[in-house]
């Protein structure tokens, strides 16, 4: 009858746990799935893209925001969407890329302000420019930077949220 009884303390003790257990692993996953970022506001990377037929070109930052002792990534890619023998005239292969409220450091081969394109002939060959944003750190600071990006007659511009730094 002891035994009897202490089995049955014992699996109303473990059911109980066993409840508690349950409810706290559904309620972490209830929290988790309710704060998950719907308006992407963790995610820091900007990108814009065009097209013109011939070419497509994408302008991508990461992150968005740069404080004025930082910099922040700048990427410009260009995708051939039709063979070069397809085109009707041969494009100058050259990327212009740009800064407002700061300069690039561009790691990419250049001459002057142009960088230079250098593209297989294939269909969706790929080739990808990178470049730093250093924000003017001067006392007429303003609170939004920009960044453009410029290839055979397409033009792409993403602002940039300067913040001082403390």
């Amino acid at each position: 009858m002891k035994n009897a009884s202490l089995n049955r303390n014992y699996n109303n003790l473990l059911a109980k746990n066993l409840f508690r257990l349950k409810s706290v692993c559904l309620i972490g996953i209830f929290i988790f799935i309710s704060c998950e970022d719907t308006n992407n506001l963790l995610v820091t990377e900007k990108e814009a893209k065009t097209s013109n037929g011939r070419f497509e070109l994408s302008l991508k930052i990461d992150p968005d925001i740069v404080y004025t002792n930082s910099t922040t990534k700048v990427t410009a890619t260009i995708v051939r969407s039709m063979h070069k023998d397809s085109l009707a005239s041969a494009p100058d292969m050259y990327c212009k890329m740009n800064a407002v409220g700061g300069k690039l450091e561009i790691h990419t081969q250049f001459s002057g302000d142009w960088v230079t394109v250098a593209l297989s002939d294939s269909i969706n060959s790929t080739w990808e420019g990178l470049a730093f944003f250093v924000p003017d750190t001067g006392s007429d600071l303003k609170n939004t930077g920009h960044v453009s990006a410029i290839f055979d007659g397409m033009n792409l511009t993403l602002p940039i949220k300067l913040v001082a730094a403390r």
